[in-house]
């Protein structure tokens, strides 16, 4: 009786899992659509311009809180046409080899004015609550502008700017959590199925 019991829980487990990978399924595309990217740090503030030094690193430290960097975006903009393309790289140091970088041209920016361009960097594994810089280098002959505030807008940073209560404008875009939908899936399973549990225990002590 014991065993007949015991092969009748086996299957309704396994008709439950068969269940819940459905719902799996279902879920996981939901929460794809309800979590899209999001900004983890930012500095908002765009009200005055500061024109960036060529062949030098012209930098903004920030206090990461998520796990994978996406892209940053920066309030920016290049008032020569004729410019050298300019770099971005995220490092844990300024001499230090960069985590992950990329490069656009010059043309690709906002020209002759000041906007949000968003850097797609390479996704780049981060370590929560560490600071890091993003840094920007360009070659002579070139003319970028990089927005910011005085007053010390984001206190987990400093910058480059000769002045030490300036903070330029950005925002750093991280993943969404990866493991939230399988989270999802388990407090469903215990919340649909809460008798199997403490049947199989009873049956395993018996």
């Amino acid at each position: 009786m014991k065993r007949k019991i015991i092969g009748i829980l086996i299957c309704m487990l396994l008709i439950a899992t068969a269940t819940t990978t459905v719902a799996s399924s279902k879920i996981s595309k939901t929460q794809e659509k309800m979590m899209p990217s999001v900004i983890d740090q930012q500095q908002p503030n765009t009200p005055e311009i500061h024109w960036l030094l060529p062949s030098i690193p012209n930098w903004q430290q920030f206090r990461n809180r998520g796990r994978t960097i996406e892209k940053v975006a920066l309030h920016i903009g290049c008032w020569y046409t004729g410019s050298e393309p300019i770099t971005l790289e995220i490092k844990e140091t300024l001499t230090g080899t960069p985590i992950t970088q990329v490069t656009y041209n010059a043309t690709d920016l906002p020209i002759d004015m000041q906007a949000w361009f968003t850097f797609d960097v390479p996704d780049a594994q981060l370590v929560p609550n560490k600071v890091y810089y993003m840094v920007l280098t360009f070659d002579p002959s070139s003319e970028y502008a990089w927005s910011g505030s005085h007053n010390n807008p984001y206190p987990n940073g400093s910058s480059s700017h000769p002045d030490s209560d300036w903070d330029y404008a950005f925002k750093t875009i991280v993943d969404k959590s990866k493991s939230w939908g399988v989270n999802i899936v388990v407090l469903n399973f215990f919340e649909n199925h809460p008798y199997l549990f403490p049947i199989l225990r009873h049956l395993i002590e018996y």
